[in-house]
């Protein structure tokens, strides 16, 4: 029986002169095979594969920061310095603001705010404790993790308005309620757990040592549930029988809209009215008609000649030793000796 040919590692240094000699015609047959190997390599291999990948194209340049963010050692700063000032690109800003000296990222923070945006930046500088955070620049999530990233306390309140905004938010701007929803559990309430974005904040309470937060939080939840899973709505759509899919849709806008019914009147906008009429109608309205009639009804399909002959002979040796049986089956119109088709057979 013939094998396969299996392929053998060419040596890297050939690899790496097939790379750098543009006219070799081998380049692209090169990088791929460095690329997929260059994770098991030795550390002084992966050095030159870098620093290659460095002085290439821009889809090669980015491939190599992105090895340099998170394998740094000092032999590249110079070399990424030249890389920054020449072409300002993303990727390399992640190394420049997380590894060059703190001097360097200040006097450069214009470009590298413009480039990068701020919440990076304000991670590094934010270590010195005398740092400003500009709060206006950074979303709710982003300044929880910078002040956790920085060791420094959050006030209680502010942390339970960045919540309570989070949920608000989230009910108006759910699209997962337009799209496939991963099916949860049949007849359990909606929980502020089976959100994702949610969870996080959770966990960043955590982290910040906001158990007291947690605790009113996760109170707060259980009432929520407790009201959705006695409301009509949620009664009438366990009552109904759709598929996971359409059921969880159902489930997540009953939620939602109980959620958003149990959050302070502060938290809640004029504004949003288009988009929590469009959540209460979902939760609301009677399913379409096409989906109220998708029940899964039997397929009556006619029986095969052997099918027939076997549940004869079944019902000839129940009757065999007991003459009540034998009645009974008599009675019923299930007497062996009527000549039914397969279409006709009463069972």
């Amino acid at each position: 029986m013939p094998y396969p040919k299996i392929s053998r590692n060419r040596p890297i240094a050939t690899l790496i002169e097939w790379y750098c000699d543009k006219k070799s015609g081998k380049v692209a047959d090169a990088r791929r095979e460095i690329q997929k190997r260059f994770n098991y390599l030795d550390w002084e291999d992966q050095k030159r594969i870098v620093m290659a990948f460095l002085q290439s194209g821009k889809t090669d340049r980015e491939w190599a920061y992105n090895k340099v963010y998170y394998q740094w050692d000092d032999s590249y700063l110079e070399q990424i310095r030249t890389l920054w000032e020449l072409h300002h690109e993303y990727v390399c800003a992640w190394s420049v603001i997380e590894h060059f000296p703190i001097e360097y990222v200040k006097e450069n923070a214009q470009i590298l705010e413009e480039v990068n945006g701020y919440y990076h930046l304000c991670m590094r500088f934010s270590e010195d404790p005398s740092y400003a955070i500009d709060r206006s620049k950074l979303s709710d999530k982003e300044f929880l993790l910078v002040m956790l990233n920085a060791h420094r306390e959050v006030d209680e309140e502010d942390a339970r308005n960045i919540f309570f905004r989070s949920i608000h938010d989230y009910c108006l701007n759910n699209s997962e309620l337009f799209t496939v929803v991963p099916h949860k559990s049949r007849r359990s309430a909606f929980s502020i757990e089976d959100i994702d974005h949610v969870n996080a904040i959770l966990r960043i309470f955590y982290l910040l040592g906001l158990e007291n937060l947690r605790v009113y939080i996760m109170d707060w939840n259980q009432n929520v549930m407790s009201t959705m899973y006695y409301c009509t709505e949620f009664k009438m759509l366990n009552e109904t029988i759709i598929d996971d899919e359409e059921y969880d849709r159902r489930r997540m806008a009953i939620g939602l809209k109980y959620l958003y019914l149990a959050l302070d009147d502060k938290y809640k906008l004029p504004t949003d009215y288009p988009q929590i009429e469009r959540l209460f109608r979902m939760a609301e309205t009677e399913l379409p008609k096409e989906v109220w009639q998708k029940l899964q009804i039997p397929v009556s399909l006619p029986m095969a000649n052997e099918q027939i002959e076997e549940a004869a002979f079944m019902l000839e040796q129940m009757k065999a030793p007991n003459p009540a049986i034998s009645k009974l089956i008599g009675t019923m119109g299930l007497d062996t000796e009527n000549d039914y088709d397969a279409e006709e057979l009463p069972f």
